[in-house]
């Protein structure tokens, strides 16, 4: 499949990055994301780097 040459550098990234090299990117942009759950929207907890908890990442949110 062919994507345009910014998606293929983020695909690469994805593919080619470490699970701590994409934990630091994740930390790097976190003051930049907000998560919903469909309801309601969190933002990320700066105060805490993401993290893993196991073979996830630990994202802590701001609490209301």
């Amino acid at each position: 499949m062919k994507y345009s040459k910014d998606f293929q550098k983020a695909i690469d990234f994805y593919k080619d990055s470490t699970p701590i090299q994409k934990k630091m990117f994740l930390n790097l942009i976190s003051d930049k994301f907000t998560l919903f759950d469909g309801e309601n929207c969190f933002e990320v907890d700066t105060e805490y780097n993401i993290n893993f908890n196991g073979i996830y990442y630990q994202i802590n949110i701001k609490k209301e």
